[in-house]
């Protein structure tokens, strides 16, 4: 158990870490609407588990595992009945986990991971390496849901997907788009805008 919740987890059997959430107790989440939009955003499941006032954190991280748990076993008992399920999410070169990953981040730290994968495709690219490729094709597509819509990360992919090294030259001014997106600096966006009409016009 992590040392700040030592003291509150005080004899809570160990029967609760069969499943666990976070955070480990209630938070204000603003209206229904807003939840809804949230587990939209992260394709998960809204449960509804009651109404809690208490101010005894104990009591309310208790009500919290034991809503857990009882979605937990209805997902075992899902498991089953249909045993096929799991084994495909497993397969599923862990994209699920990469998305609640993103939900979590904020937007520097996705433009981060975002450099990161440009790099990656380049050099699979490069390397003509075509499984790395797709699979980094669709992770930059996976992490573009959780980017605003004016970064335009469809364009960015298309642009770093060409072994062209005018593609290379876009991929780095869609990229670099997105930072001055992010930092509130339109005018520079727009600057880059001009500069990757240009450099299409010559292809």
């Amino acid at each position: 158990i992590p040392p700040f919740l030592a003291s509150p987890c005080g004899n809570m059997p160990m029967s609760a870490c069969s499943a666990f959430s976070l955070a480990p107790m209630p938070e204000d989440a603003g209206s229904l609407g807003e939840l809804q939009h949230l587990a939209d955003i992260r394709r998960v499941d809204l449960l509804y588990a009651g109404t809690v006032s208490s101010p005894d954190v104990p009591d309310m991280m208790e009500r919290v595992g034991e809503a857990v748990r009882h979605y937990a076993q209805l997902w075992e008992n899902h498991v089953k009945v249909s045993p096929q399920a799991p084994l495909q999410a497993l397969n599923d070169d862990g994209a699920g986990v990469n998305e609640i990953l993103y939900s979590f981040m904020n937007e520097r730290d996705k433009l981060t991971e975002l450099s990161k994968m440009v790099g990656k495709l380049r050099f699979a690219i490069e390397g003509d390496d075509h499984r790395t490729r797709s699979e980094t094709q669709e992770e930059i597509d996976i992490l573009g849901r959780f980017l605003p819509e004016r970064f335009d990360i469809p364009s960015l992919l298309l642009a770093v997907s060409d072994s062209s090294s005018r593609g290379g030259q876009l991929a780095q001014l869609y990229l670099d788009r997105c930072y001055r997106l992010s930092d509130g600096d339109d005018e520079g966006a727009h600057d880059l805008d001009e500069k990757i009409e240009t450099l299409k016009a010559l292809g």
